[in-house]
């Protein structure tokens, strides 16, 4: 997603406790300060003159509790807009855990499919030595046979030479032995010489085998080590999932509240202006008083526009807290998508 969308939520946290924050500051300055507050005389008894102070201070609470309908209004649709998100952030990682369960299941099995070709190839390349060594022992042998039917031809060419009474039975015999001998000069160089096609042929084979037989031994260890991680990586989302449930809930809680909220201030503010608008002197234009006194200051009344400014205040920082918690939390994961 991108940054604006990332830090939405928190950005709108911050802003509605900065806007709770200045309302209920403004409502406190002007509770303690009594600003170009002054006595005034208008034509009526010392009886409307209280009346009025009572006007102004209900004017005053109407003031702060139109900050603070204004600001939990914002509080509560940024809590929805935070609690809705972390449902979708735990959904998502309720299905990132369950294929992270599937991916940990195939990575077991490949790492098992891969011992038991390391096993095989293992298998593989000692048959392969021992057949080495077979070809090195029938070679001895073959060698013995050729050198064996070359005497024996040595042997039998004089007698034919001779002209002997049974020379033409040598003659045939001879014959054979000539081919035997070829054949078995043949054979003989074949299994024992390093150096003919059939020995250097078994000994690429042989050495084919060994490599595959380490390649297997690596990708053994590689697939051991998939597993491992995969392993790991569904724990870890399992945790994670369990941590943004529990996350969502609280959210959840944090918009349930921010409404009641909204409500009470709604409320707040209605019965205010009920009362200001339903009271006999509430449309008197103190404009047209005289000014006798000067600035005066008084210690802080608890009025409920005093209350509702401290609640306001204590509800600007919780939400202040959260959007710092939410965007430190939605930091920490782009910085590990971006790894």
């Amino acid at each position: 997603m991108s940054k604006i969308r990332q830090y939405r939520v928190p950005g709108i946290l911050a802003i509605t406790a900065t806007a709770l924050t200045i309302g209920a500051s403004a409502t406190l300055a002007a509770e303690y300060d009594d600003s170009p507050a002054t006595d005034t005389q208008v034509a009526q008894s010392a009886d409307n003159s209280s009346l009025d102070e009572a006007l102004r201070t209900l004017r005053q609470n109407n003031l702060a509790a139109t900050f603070l309908t204004a600001g939990t209004g914002q509080a509560a649709s940024g809590a929805e807009q935070l609690a809705a998100g972390n449902a979708e952030l735990h959904a998502g990682l309720i299905q990132a855990h369950n294929g992270s369960g599937q991916l940990a299941g195939g990575a077991a099995e490949l790492s098992g499919g891969i011992s038991e070709l390391r096993n095989g190839t293992g298998q593989l390349s000692t048959g392969m030595a021992e057949f080495q060594g077979g070809i090195g022992q029938l070679g001895d042998g073959a060698v013995q046979v050729s050198n064996g039917v070359s005497q024996l031809v040595n042997e039998i060419r004089p007698l034919k030479e001779a002209a002997a009474p049974f020379a033409p039975e040598l003659v045939a015999t001879l014959s054979q032995l000539e081919q035997l001998q070829d054949g078995a000069g043949q054979l003989a160089f074949q299994l024992s010489n390093q150096s003919s096609d059939f020995r250097s042929g078994a000994n690429q084979l042989s050495t084919g085998i060994n490599q595959l037989h380490d390649g297997a031994g690596q990708l053994d260890a590689g697939g051991k080590e998939l597993s491992t991680g995969a392993a790991q990586l569904r724990d870890g989302l399992g945790q994670l999932s369990t941590g943004a449930g529990q996350l969502a809930d609280g959210s959840r809680q944090l918009a349930d509240g921010a409404g009641q909220l909204q409500s009470n201030a709604d409320r707040l503010g209605g019965s205010v202006n009920s009362v200001v608008n339903n009271t006999p002197r509430g449309g008197i234009n103190t404009a047209e008083v005289t000014t006798l006194g000067a600035q005066s200051t008084s210690p802080l009344d608890v009025t409920p526009a005093t209350i509702a400014a401290f609640l306001a205040l204590g509800a600007g920082g919780t939400l202040f807290i959260t959007a710092l918690i939410l965007g430190g939390y939605r930091w920490r994961s782009g910085r590990s998508t971006t790894a």
